[in-house]
């Protein structure tokens, strides 16, 4: 780093965050980071429930940016990068919450001596609250070896439960789907390992002179997919990207725009088929098409064999706009890949590295 004192700006992008995000930034009040010089902003994203009022009173020593309209995460992110000095970016979300030591632990790899290379740290997240096996709930928590797990009621017996990892990382799969690694893995089972295709932009911190390399994030994404490009991106830029196991922040998952929701549905699908188009092999591209194809036909017969079924009436309409959304974006993220391509210190077939099954 260019400075005897790392400098670190934290942006927690916010839209109508609550109570969520004045605890948010309380913890971030309350890290002790000797060596580094921290500022904090928030970059509310035309917020209408008053939150951003709300940390301007409790909170005067944070630098609020506000936007004129929600401009989605990775245009708040972009916002609060262009608007900060700091050596180092740190993420955290809204409806997150840093542990003791966060701060420090999360910025350390980047100053490490030998890390010169090192893009990125993404930070260990853990699902808040605790929770207990669930087979059958249909509201569960679901892992990729199907355990089903709902979180503990608040007013269960004090310690019960266990708790789960939301995220050490970003991985990418077969069909271009990306996913949080240790996705509901126990913290007693954790055995992850410190290099990861990606970070999480629910926790991480970035290294500005590699922002300065590869660029920003995606603002037409808006949100989900965007650290998986950027991580992608980064890594065809010859940079790494480590994960920190001491630097641990806890998570309302899906607390502001929900896993089910037409919302998440869409972006999620139009994100997965663009990000992959632009990054991947033409065969992962291929698979992604095909995969959400099948997903959408899937749904379809759901609803056609009972009309009442409105899980698999959301689930036709979001996949669908969001196919639709993909097609008509591709050309563009095409000729972005092209690009790409010819300024990449590696080839897309590097991914063959990192991928998992879906």
């Amino acid at each position: 780093m260019p400075h005897d004192t790392l400098r670190a700006t934290v942006i927690v992008v916010n839209f109508n965050g609550g109570a969520f995000v004045l605890e948010c930034i309380e913890s971030l009040s309350q890290q002790k980071t000797p060596g580094v010089d921290v500022e904090v902003v928030v970059v509310d994203n035309a917020s209408t429930d008053g939150s951003d009022r709300e940390i301007a009173q409790f909170y005067p020593d944070v630098r609020i940016i506000r936007s004129p309209k929600n401009i989605g995460f990775a245009g708040g992110v972009n916002l609060g990068i262009a608007n900060s000095t700091g050596d180092v970016i740190v993420l955290i979300n809204n409806d997150a919450v840093a542990a003791p030591g966060f701060l420090s632990a999360i910025v350390e790899p980047l100053s490490a001596d030998g890390s010169s290379r090192t893009a990125a740290v993404t930070a260990r997240i853990l699902l808040s609250g605790r929770f207990i096996p669930a087979p059958g709930s249909p509201t569960a928590y679901v892992s990729a070896s199907g355990q089903r797990w709902e979180r503990v009621a608040r007013n269960a017996t004090p310690g019960s439960g266990i708790a789960l990892i939301n995220s050490t990382g970003n991985q990418v799969s077969r069909s271009g789907n990306g996913r949080d690694r240790s996705w509901l893995d126990t913290t007693d089972d954790e055995t992850s390992p410190v290099d990861v295709f990606g970070f999480s932009g629910g926790g991480a911190a970035i290294r500005r002179a590699a922002l300065d390399s590869v660029g920003l994030f995606d603002e037409r994404l808006f949100m989900y997919y965007e650290d998986t490009d950027l991580s992608w991106r980064l890594r065809r830029a010859g940079w790494q990207i480590v994960y920190a196991e001491k630097a641990t922040v806890w998570h309302r998952h899906a607390a502001s725009s929900g896993i089910r929701s037409p919302f998440f549905l869409r972006h999620n699908v139009r994100n997965r088929i663009l990000v992959t188009a632009r990054n991947a092999p033409a065969p992962m591209v291929v698979r992604s098409i095909v995969r959400t194809g099948g997903s959408l036909l899937k749904a379809v017969r759901r609803l056609a064999s009972d009309r009442r079924d409105s899980d698999a009436r959301v689930q036709v309409t979001a996949t669908a706009a969001g196919l639709v959304q993909a097609m008509l974006m591709l050309p563009s993220y095409l000729s972005d890949g092209r690009r790409s391509d010819r300024a990449a210190k590696l080839p897309r077939s590097f991914v063959s590295k990192w991928t998992v099954q879906d």
